[in-house]
């Protein structure tokens, strides 16, 4: 009598377990392809969110007006007001505020940018002359961010933590500086560094300003991890 041919029971068992490490391996390798591109997403997500913070605070830099404004007591606020401490923050008028809307208001514009908690964060007011009852509206700017240094370069040369200086009388609502360090501290990117020259500076004002500072003369970023 012929026997039909066929597997045996311990070779059934051997083909399975070779099918399931080879799906394990395919499960493994595709679970780190899907990890890696998660983790590259959000890493470009992040490094996107940065770019547009720094641009948007350059763009309103560069647009800085010397225009005094009234707080809500009627006192008169400086052009750009920089200050340090726990919080250290930047306000300042800006031009070029876009009406696309012709709505009835100014076209320039009063900012704010200051860190909240650990959000670069930029206010902005829908008037210049505040009112008792003028609230800044909020956008936030950038995540992550732990610590905040302005520094303040004035027309002899040197360096402020401080603006507008102190001593300046009236002259002082409408002063601007000739340029202004950023240093954000960034729990991904470390230590990012940003000098901008303000549009009524001249070149060879920032040179003599600082030599050590001529890697970042025309808004380099440094980042120290």
């Amino acid at each position: 009598m012929n026997r039909s041919a066929g597997f045996t029971l311990l070779e059934l068992l051997i083909a399975i377990a070779i099918f399931a490490l080879l799906g394990l391996a395919t499960y493994r390798m595709l679970d780190s392809v899907l990890s890696t591109d998660s983790r590259t997403r959000e890493h470009e997500q992040q490094l996107r969110e940065l770019v547009r913070a720094m641009a948007a605070f350059e763009r309103d830099l560069l647009q800085v007006a010397p225009r005094a404004i009234r707080d809500p007591f009627g006192e008169a606020r400086p052009a750009m007001l920089g200050g340090e401490g726990e919080r250290p923050a930047l306000e300042f008028s800006r031009l070029g505020w876009r009406n696309p809307l012709g709505q009835a208001r100014a076209s320039i514009q009063r900012v704010r940018w200051q860190l909240s908690g650990e959000q670069w964060q930029r206010h902005y007011w829908t008037v210049l002359d505040q009112a008792q009852d003028s609230q800044p509206r909020v956008q936030q700017a950038l995540a992550g961010v732990t610590g905040l240094q302005l520094r303040y370069l004035n027309a002899e040369g040197g360096w402020r933590d401080s603006w507008p200086p102190e001593g300046a009388g009236e002259e002082s609502l409408q002063m601007l500086p000739q340029a202004l360090e950023l240093v954000l501290e960034h729990r991904r990117y470390g230590q990012l560094r940003r000098l901008l020259r303000l549009p009524e500076a001249l070149p060879e004002q920032l040179r003599q300003a600082g030599k050590a500072d001529q890697a970042g003369a025309h808004g380099a970023v440094e980042v120290k991890p």
